[in-house]
């Protein structure tokens, strides 16, 4: 996966989307960690598609939410992951 080939905003996400994952204690980056980022990014795009396709933004957050925090957290000494990765699911859809 070349980052270079992402817009600003994909990238803005996509850094958004681990800084999620460190807040919750995650080692993987995954598909929700990404939508939540993007369901949150200022001055983007994917609330407005959301509610054009009768899908609330709100709600969704709330829905992710809830299952970013059923996944595993992992704990060190600093208190966040040392390492991360993407997931075979983040890594197909990008």
């Amino acid at each position: 996966m070349d980052i270079n080939r992402f817009t600003e905003k994909a990238r803005e996400a996509l850094q958004n989307a681990q800084k999620l994952a460190v807040r919750m204690s995650h080692q993987q980056i995954d598909d929700e960690h990404l939508l939540l980022a993007l369901l949150d990014q200022e001055g983007g795009l994917t609330p407005a598609v959301l509610k054009k396709a009768g899908v609330a933004p709100e709600a969704l957050t709330i829905r992710v939410q809830r299952e970013l925090e059923k996944l595993p957290r992992v704990s060190t000494p600093s208190g966040a992951p040392d390492n991360f990765y993407l997931t075979g699911r983040l890594n197909k859809l990008l």
